[in-house]
């Protein structure tokens, strides 16, 4: 049985433990949060430990791993406190928030034997892991325009509302369009150029990146905080070869490809993204395997988001290749 200790207690902690109430092998077994730890081992139906602080549950408790859900400003001490003792980490999106932490992050897991694996989640959502394997197969020929789409209110459940502080948060471009740019160059390839334009008002927010990617291919991505309270995410995704198309609503189960050969559509039915991804981590620190999303995957769609924050910054296109630690 691998215990866990879980930084962060809000939304995204919430997603990992019951997660890992479908994981025979894994428990959380500790869970550390300045002021609401015990109130969230309570509410999630836990039996663990609580701590105030991270350093100290990583001292006392009797854990494998840690599991980092706590705000993104605070995930390169909590990677680097993990790792200085031994410990292995699964951590969420954005590895970092500048690409100096994420580059010492990563520096900091090179140099240990520890197992490291950051949560880009779309990889193994069913839905966006069966479009990946159609297009690698050729089954719609040559990428040539994708479009994502990602919709939410504002994440007013943040501890102490981060989120709305836009230099810890990055706003929509970096918390929420990374989820796409990460999949998109997963599915197609390396992107070298974004051009973004974003407005905010209140704690809303609502982005637009045209990203170019190396083999010549564009994509369109949208990112917004601007639906209203309570109406939650809404997400598609489509992409055009030049034998067909697939496409994906959040709304339904079915993964649809339009070719020559007609129209079909599936639905490739198994566990949600957060389970697999924390079965996949699992199971690369059992192994000892490289993990499917490694610290330099991370890096790469950490830069994209940061070219596009650069880019609706300064009004021009911004070439990834700029931003350097």
């Amino acid at each position: 049985m691998v215990r866990i200790g879980l930084i962060g207690s809000g939304f995204m902690s919430q997603m990992h433990v019951d997660a890992y109430a479908e994981i025979d092998d894994a428990t959380v077994a500790a869970v550390a949060s300045p002021n609401t730890a015990d109130e969230f081992v309570e509410r999630a139906g836990l039996e663990a430990t609580t701590y105030r602080s991270a350093e100290t549950m990583m001292d006392e408790a009797n854990v494998d791993a840690i599991d980092v859900c706590s705000p993104t400003p605070t995930h390169r001490p909590m990677v680097e406190a993990a790792v200085e003792r031994g410990l292995d980490v699964f951590c969420e999106k954005p590895i970092a928030g500048s690409l100096a932490d994420a580059r010492a992050i990563t520096d900091v897991v090179a140099e240990a034997d520890v197992m490291f694996m950051v949560g880009h989640v779309l990889r193994f959502f069913p839905q966006y892991a069966r479009i990946r394997d159609l297009v690698r197969d050729g089954g719609i020929g040559d990428p040539g325009v994708a479009r994502a789409r990602r919709l939410s209110e504002f994440p007013a459940w943040g501890h102490e509302n981060w989120y709305a502080d836009r230099d810890s948060s990055g706003g929509v471009l970096l918390d929420l369009a990374i989820h796409d740019f990460d999949y998109l160059r997963w599915v197609v390839g390396d992107i070298d150029r974004v051009f973004a334009r974003r407005t905010t008002w209140d704690r809303g927010e609502q982005a637009h990146a045209t990203v170019r990617f190396a083999d010549g291919a564009v994509g369109y991505v949208e990112a917004s905080w601007g639906l209203p309270p309570d109406h939650g995410l809404e997400h598609s995704f489509e992409l055009a070869g030049d034998d067909g198309l697939v496409e994906f609503d959040g709304d339904e189960p079915a993964v649809t490809t339009r070719t020559a050969a007609g129209t079909d559509a599936e639905s490739p039915l198994a566990a949600d993204g957060y389970q697999r991804q924390l079965e996949a981590f699992l199971e690369s620190r059992r192994t000892g395997d490289s993990p499917p999303v490694t610290a330099e995957d991370a890096v790469e769609a950490l830069r994209v988001s940061l070219a596009a924050l650069r880019s609706a910054a300064e009004g021009r296109p911004v070439e990834v290749e700029e931003v350097r630690a």
